[in-house]
């Protein structure tokens, strides 16, 4: 053994000529960092006679410094456990039974069939067959994500005071009083800070609550500029839950909790430091980048299954004739009228032949059930899962107004990019690294991800199986998450957008009158109300007035259906206050409108009107120059 040449590291010597070989060992190096070296059997002939070993190219061989020499699936295993990966996977091959020659066997039949087995991985992997890194679109996730937040706060900052504010219409200090008295009656010692997490709960007044918006742009600056990334997500999350705890129905929104749990999850990804080096810093774990790529999948899947699967607690004829439109192919024969907000260009897709609307319904379906399943396939595959969602969330921003959800589910798609893809120039970058950079997470960090990936496979994959299954309409039981106390932090959501096409617009339009004989309407800045009005772009801006005042339209018209009329104890209280301040005139309600039409003083009465809403025929726009078509269905006092 004294002869043997010293080897700082174990070395694992393989056959430079093999096109997989190659392609194995590049994976390797990405993965094992400086632990290991590595060397052709042309390049390490002086040590193989060292080691009293012949040049056959049978296996890889793996020399160690204590002069051990081993080769095959031994060797495999060995260089693994050397690089602090898997080291299970060496026990099994020392102390299992069969497991060992099992894996002998295993090794060659791939190594007799490498041309073969080469050939099928860059079918499914491209060219390059490295481990991929993320470092790219790591980076350019969290920055985008800042972008998220900085329009989801400023959304919110031009429009608190009239929504949440004291002289608003839901006030948040009033909310939180009747929370407090609420968990009073409850008989529960816990602290009412941990049930309902806000950090109003210190301060309810609109000087707070604009600072808790002002204090959201200020850190999403600071992420957009790297500067201490993992605070700045933290605090971001903790200012975005406060503010939806007492945001009440303005805060009643899928990519509300979306926000909040990409937001959680992006703390982990951030590296942990006061500025980050965008490229040149540490790649984030793969648990976290795992997870993100768990809760896209859930996002798309989860709303794709619940089209065909979910049961509306209302019937049918209150909203439409044909019931599920998803299984029958029309529901995108109503959406581009029926939706929300609808864009200028939704009156003219809504004019395209029937059979592209249904044909459009199944590709809207593919993309959300079958895509998500390649999410975590090879790298050609996950790409493709990135282009489809990618398309639909432009094809839909095209079509409707969906403030930022259309651009966070984009930021969550481009984590499916690996580095290969983006151009050399910035590979570069990353390759001149120094491999400290490029090591694997902190431990820390891991101790906190994996006991977080346990608990997020826990809670969602029942959610997962409520959405396939059709549960029944009774919903009143707490999710898992609400029984183990934590479900008020919204870490892990159910999804299920557009699960049931409405298949009518109704709208409600408010007038108000100053001797009961001259009628003003109260236009709306972003809802339809004038019918020769163009429908605007709100772009990331969520207008969330204009967003419930669809909802409680949709409320009135099942109301007026039941009941035949419709009366004001009937609507939301939301509504009901909202009509108040117009009474009073109060500026911060007002201000949401396009316009006030009582500017000097405020109207005596008020009356609501509720019309049935639909596009104009492309005649009907020639005459009238009109975009929409209505029909009064009901009109009263309030």
């Amino acid at each position: 053994m004294s002869d043997r040449p010293d080897l700082e590291r174990p070395l694992l010597i393989w056959d430079g000529d093999c096109g997989f070989c190659r392609a194995s060992i590049d994976r390797w190096r990405g993965a094992t960092g400086d632990r290991l070296d590595y060397a052709t059997f042309d390049e390490a002939a002086d040590r193989l006679r060292a080691f009293g070993l012949t040049d056959r190219r049978d296996a890889v061989r793996l020399l160690e410094p204590d002069g051990r020499a081993t080769s095959g699936a031994e060797a495999v295993f060995r260089a693994m456990a050397h690089a602090g990966c898997r080291r299970w996977s060496l026990r099994l091959y020392d102390h299992l039974p069969l497991f060992a020659p099992t894996a002998e066997l295993c090794y060659r039949l791939v190594a007799s069939n490498r041309g073969r087995i080469t050939t099928l991985l860059r079918w499914w992997w491209g060219r390059s067959l490295e481990r991929p890194s993320f470092h790219v679109s790591s980076a350019l996730f969290l920055r985008l994500l800042g972008v998220v937040y900085l329009f989801a706060f400023a959304s919110l900052w031009v429009q608190l005071d009239g929504l949440l504010g004291e002289d608003g219409i839901l006030p948040a200090g009033e909310y939180l009083t009747r929370l407090e008295t609420f968990h009073r009656t409850q008989d529960d010692p816990g602290w009412i800070g941990w049930r309902f997490p806000t950090l109003a709960w210190w301060n309810a007044s609109d000087g707070f609550l604009n600072g808790l918006c002002a204090g959201g742009v200020a850190l999403s600056l600071l992420l957009l500029l790297g500067l201490v990334p993992r605070a700045c997500l933290a605090l971001l999350w903790l200012a975005y839950l406060s503010l939806v705890w007492v945001g009440q129905d303005f805060f009643s929104f899928q990519w509300d909790i979306l926000l909040l749990e990409t937001g959680f999850l992006a703390i982990w990804l951030a590296p942990w430091s006061l500025r980050s080096r965008l490229l040149r810093d540490r790649h984030p774990p793969r648990l976290a980048i795992g997870l993100v790529w768990w809760l896209l999948f859930r996002l798309m899947f989860e709303s794709g299954v619940v089209k065909l699967t979910w049961d509306d607690p209302y019937p049918a004829q209150a909203l439409g004739p044909n019931g599920n439109t998803w299984e029958d192919l029309t529901a995108l024969t109503y959406h581009y009228w029926t939706q929300p907000l609808p864009l200028a260009t939704s009156w003219f897709v809504a004019k395209l032949p029937i059979w592209m609307h249904k044909a459009s319904v199944l590709g809207v379906c593919a993309i959300e059930i079958v895509l998500p399943f390649l999410i975590f396939g090879p790298r050609r595959l996950r790409h493709v899962a990135c282009a489809g969602i990618a398309g639909l969330m432009l094809l839909i921003s095209a079509t409707g107004n969906y403030n930022f959800f259309n651009l966070l589910t984009l930021v969550l798609a481009l984590t499916l990019v690996d580095d290969t893809l983006w151009p050399r120039a910035i590979r570069e970058r990353i390759t001149g690294a120094d491999p400290p950079l490029l090591a694997s997470p902190t431990r820390a960090t891991s101790f906190v991800l994996v006991p977080l990936f346990a608990l997020v496979m826990v809670l969602s994959t029942p959610q997962i199986g409520d959405a396939v299954a059709a549960p029944p309409l009774d919903r009143g039981s707490p999710s898992l998450a609400s029984r183990m106390g934590i479900g008020q932090f919204f870490l892990v959501n159910s999804y299920g957008l557009f699960r049931h096409m409405t298949e009518t617009r109704p709208e409600i339009v408010i007038e108000g009158s100053l001797d009961g004989v001259d009628w003003k309407p109260y236009e709306f800045r972003w809802k339809p109300g004038d019918p020769a009005r163009r429908p605007g772009f709100t772009g990331p801006h969520q207008p969330r007035l204009d967003w419930q005042m669809w909802f409680e339209a949709l409320r009135l018209e099942r109301v007026h259906g039941m009941r035949g009329a419709i009366e004001p104890r009937t609507s939301s209280p939301w509504f009901q206050r909202f009509l108040q301040r117009l009474r009073e005139g109060e500026p911060a309600v007002t201000s949401l409108l396009r316009e006030n039409p009582f500017p000097e003083q405020p109207p005596e009465r008020i009356r609501v009107a509720l019309y049935r809403y639909r596009f104009t025929t492309s005649e009907e726009r020639r005459a009238s120059g009109n975009w929409w078509h209505r029909t009064l269905v009901w009109s009263g006092p309030f």
